[in-house]
């Protein structure tokens, strides 16, 4: 699947929302905002990935308020709730069976995906998922496809030949829950893990800085860094971290925008799916529920 009519209606309401946290003036909101559907307009076409709209719009907007990206006070304002949050969780699992530990990380990690920081049409949850949260996956949170036991296995499989995992990071809000997940592959299972992180920010996406700041750098192997902004790695620009994806025994792919660009360029490894379907044509692609978390090993 790429871009939709309702790909660009969401993304430029995004961009509506993130400009709000900019500008006061309405008539310079308007007029950035002109200026900033000028360059959506070539982006929208039936082979366009909507990885690809979401970072030029994004890159624009930023552009066109001075370089200045509308997330980083609330990263810095909000970070310390997910990590709290994201380390009682931690810590109600860590008397559990491995199985169970790791079944309660994947919850973890594919319900940070559906927080978003501002009121954009992809926000299924208020704050940081907590102990209740996972609690309430299946009753108030949706799941939709949950492929859990068959990542249980596939991971013990590669505890026993060995494997690198590489972790394609979301949203800053979700390190915390995925150093939970990343521990139990690192010292559970024995498996290296590489973190890919952008130079700039994308949204409130994972920076390599980020990575240093809360200590998740720590817990990889290494650190691929992708050069830019960008929503995700795509193919065209990164070819040389696609040939090293190939080679990964895992690729772990967080949120909505990545998992669909990976959908649609797949590395020959096997990957794993942890995203939130805010909407149905993401729903509909995956055949899940809309507003469901998932867990999906393709």
């Amino acid at each position: 699947m790429h871009v939709t009519p309702y790909c660009v209606a969401c993304t430029l309401f995004k961009r509506a929302v993130e400009l709000d946290t900019r500008e006061n003036d309405n008539a310079r909101k308007l007029a950035i905002y002109r200026e900033l559907l000028e360059a959506v307009n070539l982006y929208i076409g039936p082979d366009i990935e909507v990885a690809e709209l979401a970072t030029v719009s994004f890159r624009r907007l930023k552009t066109l308020v001075g370089n200045d990206s509308p997330y980083e006070e609330i990263i810095q304002r909000n970070l310390n709730k997910a990590i709290s949050r994201a380390k009682s969780i931690e810590e109600s699992i860590k008397d559990k069976p491995l199985d169970r530990k790791i079944a309660d990380a994947l919850k973890a990690a594919s319900l940070a995906t559906g927080f978003r920081p501002l009121d954009t049409p992809d926000k299924l949850l208020t704050e940081p998922p907590t102990v209740v949260d996972i609690a309430a996956l299946g009753s108030s949170h949706k799941i939709g496809r949950d492929d859990t036991k068959i990542v249980i296995d596939k991971l013990y499989e590669m505890k026993k030949n060995g494997g690198i995992v590489y972790y394609m990071f979301g949203s800053v809000f979700e390190l915390p829950y995925d150093s939970i997940f990343i521990k139990l592959l690192r010292d559970e299972l024995g498996l290296g893990v590489i973190g890919v992180a952008r130079s700039g920010r994308y949204e409130d996406y994972v920076i390599a800085n980020d990575l240093e700041v809360t200590g998740v750098a720590d817990l990889l192997s290494e650190v691929i860094d992708i050069g830019s902004d960008a929503a995700t790695v795509m193919r065209d620009e990164n070819e040389h971290i696609y040939e090293q994806l190939n080679e990964a025994s895992l690729v772990v792919v967080k949120g909505d925008i990545q998992t669909l660009y990976f959908h649609n360029n797949p590395p020959e490894a096997p990957l794993l799916f942890l995203f939130a379907a805010p909407c149905n044509v993401v729903a509909k692609l995956f055949n899940v529920p809309e507003k469901s978390f998932n867990i999906i090993l393709r």
